[in-house]
Parts: C-alpha cells; structure tokens; sequence
C-alpha cells in the first residue's frame, strides 16, 4: 500500500497537476497579497481608519481562506477523478490488477497517497494567507495545528468523493459530478449565513441540509469562526456576510465529516472489489 502510495505521489508531479497547481496559487497568493497590502494601507488614510482596518483586516482573511478552499478543492478532484477509471480507460490497469496486489491496496494506496499530497499543499497554502495577512495588517489570529488540520481535511473530503466516482464513473462524468456536488455546500453554505442575518429559517435549514450532502463548507465555517473569535475580533466576524460563520459548526459535524470520509471510502472499495475490467 506504501508503494503505491509513493507511485501516486510521483504520478501526480509526472503529470504536472502538482506544478499547475502550485503556479496557479503562487498567482493567486501574490495578486491576494498586493490586494490585502495596499486595500489595508490606503484605508488608513480614511476618516474612519480605525474602525474600517479593524473590519478589514478579519475580512481580508477569511475572503483569501474562503477561496484557497476553493483551490485545494480543484486539486483534490483534478488529481484524483482518473485514479481508477483514467487507468482502465487507458488499459494500464490491467498490467496491475494481475499482480499480487489486492484491489482494497490500490484504493487505499492512492488514496494515502493523495491524502500526503493534498495535506502538504494545504498546510503550505493556510500558512502563506495568515503570513501575508499579518505581515500586511498585524492581524493576529489563534492559530493551531488543530486549525490547520481542518483546512487540510476539506480537500480530503473531495477526495473521497472523487475515489468513490472514479470507480464506476468515466473522467469527465466524475469530475462534473464532484465540482456539482462541491458547489452544493458553497452555494448552501452562504444561503445559511444569508438565512442568519435575514431571519429566515428556510434558509438556515437548506444550508444545514447542503452540508449534510457536501460537509467541505462547514469545516471551512468552523476553521473562520475559530480564527476570528478573539474578542477583538468578534465583531468583525459578525460582519462578513457569505464569506464568515455567524455559529460554530459543532464538534458533531466534524464527526460526522469523518464518518462522510470513511463511508464514501469504504464504498469505493466496494464498487471497485466488484468491478469487472
């Protein structure tokens, strides 16, 4: 399983997703950190610089979070959504199965594989928005490795997803699928956060009910909620809108992340232990 694992790894830079992927943060890192620099230092010529950097500055975060999810997401589905069904497409599959490696292995393997990839990069991705929002506006937020696991779990959960669909899907349909059901918990996320400040239960319940389908928006809800609940930050996180978490999610929905990561897992091994190739 190890091996494999590692062959996924080096498969992944071979195919240069791993490269895109990096050049197309270091883009957005730089655009994001000239945008948060001189937003921040032309707002301190304003009438009301205090208040307005102690309200931008939360709000630089959690917009550069709120995005980076979105770029950890694209890698963790474009990485992944040919695992299986890029290979028996292509016939390289049959030159493994054959082999005295058990099916649940290379499922496994991949996914562990993945999983080291994914985690890597998100770390690295987390670490450079808090630095460059810090360096930039002196924001300090409480940081944690439990902080930092959370942003690292929201690629895992796509990915998940994605090793399910590549068992019995094609590439293409595989990856619709998973951008589709991502956006689900985006778009169900901000209607929640909308429902909040509009009163409107309708809307608290969908967005509830969208994170039950695709829980990746409510680990990025609880990871802002932990970052701006300073005291002097509160308010701030109060007045994102979208883009911030008026309630924390519960240690329950976590637990149920981690239940969602395992079934759609286990069902991938399922799917593909019965898949005739």
């Amino acid at each position: 399983m190890v091996t494999i694992a590692l062959l996924t790894i080096k498969e992944v830079i071979r195919r240069r997703i791993m490269l895109v992927t990096i050049v197309l943060a270091v883009a957005f890192l730089a655009l994001y950190g000239t945008g948060v620099h001189y937003g921040y230092k032309d707002m301190g010529g304003s009438h009301y610089a205090g208040p307005m950097q102690a309200l931008i500055a939360p709000m630089f975060l959690s917009i550069g979070l709120y995005f980076g999810s979105f770029i950890v997401a694209f890698l963790a589905v474009m990485a992944a959504v040919g695992a299986i069904s890029g290979e028996i497409e292509s016939g390289i599959i049959h030159a493994v199965v054959p082999r005295p490696v058990r099916r649940s292995e290379i499922i496994l393997g991949k996914f562990l594989g993945y999983s080291l990839m994914l985690s890597s990069f998100a770390s690295l991705f987390f670490i450079s928005v808090l630095l460059i929002v810090h360096y930039n506006t002196g924001l300090n937020t409480s940081v944690s490795a439990g902080t930092i696991g959370l942003f690292c779990l929201q690629p895992v959960i796509l990915l998940a997803v994605t090793m399910f669909g590549t068992t019995f899907l094609s590439t293409l349909a595989n990856g619709i699928g998973c951008f589709m059901l991502y956006a689900v918990g985006v778009v169900g996320g901000m209607l929640e956060q909308i429902g909040h400040f509009a009163n409107s239960q309708f809307l608290v319940n969908t967005g509830i009910i969208s994170s039950l389908v695709m829980p990746a928006d409510s680990v990025y809800r609880k990871i802002v909620y932990t970052l701006l609940s300073a005291p002097d930050a509160s308010f701030s996180s109060m007045m994102m809108g979208p883009f911030g978490s008026v309630s924390e999610p519960s240690v329950w929905m976590l637990v149920y992340t981690v239940i969602y990561i395992m079934v759609f897992l286990t069902l991938a091994l399922m799917v593909f232990s019965k898949r005739d190739i």
